[in-house]
């Protein structure tokens, strides 16, 4: 098969072996070099195609025959939508289109929605990836854990992440992916037969009232979750103009303890065959993990019933919405 987007690396010149990767399986999908604007932009449009192919394939939402093999790298073969296939074709598009948000700096979140049924917004489970956008390249502030209780968010985390080259990038994302595979794997209940999913966005301040991704339509509210669901920080990027952290929310994680066991040591022993010493914070107590916004205590329990604001200006949910259809 092919490569879904077609990548020109002759322009890169840099000396810094940290900053570059010459491995031919990476740049069949992805930038040599991410540390420019524009190579970290075309890095985060297709990591967003290839994390939610990733999950699409391993929560069996379909079937085996949407998807195509890749690798990007000898450790890591994955299965993204195979454009050869017409209806796998329409929903990469979807997710190209907004990862092309990305390059104008308009889109805050792209997420995954789960429910039992049609149009319903309560969510069962929520694959959520959120963009930040670091103008400069560099860290945009230094925060400090004590003003937000002792804990930072994960997107206050990745505000503080420096951008390390694109071999350190290329580890983030094996090791997100890993991620993805133990906890649809090993920790999280199958989804039910009858299930419907879509993936719905929200914009940044920055974006134009009237703008519009490709692909998506107005919805009022982005989405709630279901009472019971548990949350997990699946793991951040950080080129060199951007970042993005991966969160999952989900009632079929039974028991929060477990997970995070079972996660973070499939995850260490990953870093450690990559020879990196790699941290991964998945605490999973309750849903305000999974909203990745800084939150007050004040606003605590609002945030816990619902996770985004019903901003309509905002939120925009795509018109592809798919019922369990695995035969």
């Amino acid at each position: 098969m092919a490569p879904p987007f077609h990548i020109d690396n002759d322009e890169e010149t840099l000396n810094d072996t940290r900053s570059i990767v010459n491995d031919q399986k990476w740049l069949r999908i992805f930038p040599r070099c991410v540390a420019s604007k524009d190579k970290s932009s075309k890095f985060m449009t297709r990591a967003v195609f290839v994390t939610f192919s990733m999950i699409l394939y391993r929560r069996n939402i379909l079937r085996k025959e949407y998807f195509a093999t890749n690798y990007v790298a000898e450790s890591l073969k994955l299965k993204t939508l195979d454009f050869n296939h017409q209806k796998a074709q329409k929903i990469a598009h979807i997710l190209k289109s907004a990862g092309e948000a990305i390059a104008l700096g308009y889109l805050d979140e792209i997420a995954l929605v789960i429910s039992n049924s049609d149009g319903k917004e309560e969510a069962i489970e929520v694959f959520s990836f959120k963009i930040h956008y670091f103008p400069d390249g560099g860290v945009v502030a230094q925060l400090n854990a004590e003003a937000n209780g002792g804990c930072l968010t994960p997107v206050q985390k990745l505000a503080n992440l420096e951008y390390e080259g694109t071999a350190s990038v290329r580890d983030q994302f094996i090791l997100m992916h890993r991620s993805i595979a133990v906890i649809c794997q090993k920790i999280m209940q199958p989804l039910p037969d009858r299930h419907f999913a879509n993936f719905r966005v929200k914009y940044t301040k920055e974006a134009p009232i009237d703008y519009r991704i490709k692909g998506f339509s107005d919805s009022p509210i982005f989405y709630t979750h279901h009472k019971d669901v548990l949350s997990a920080n699946l793991g951040p990027l950080r080129p060199g103009c951007h970042g993005g952290v991966l969160g999952c929310a989900s009632i079929f994680i039974e028991d929060s303890s477990r997970a995070e066991y079972i996660l973070n040591k499939h995850i260490e022993k990953a870093a450690e065959e990559l020879g990196w010493k790699y941290a991964i914070n998945n605490s999973l107590p309750n849903t305000d993990t999974a909203n990745m916004t800084p939150s007050s205590k004040s606003d605590d329990t609002e945030k816990k019933k619902t996770i985004a604001s019903k901003s309509k200006s905002q939120k925009r949910s795509s018109p592809y919405s798919k019922r369990s259809d695995k035969r």
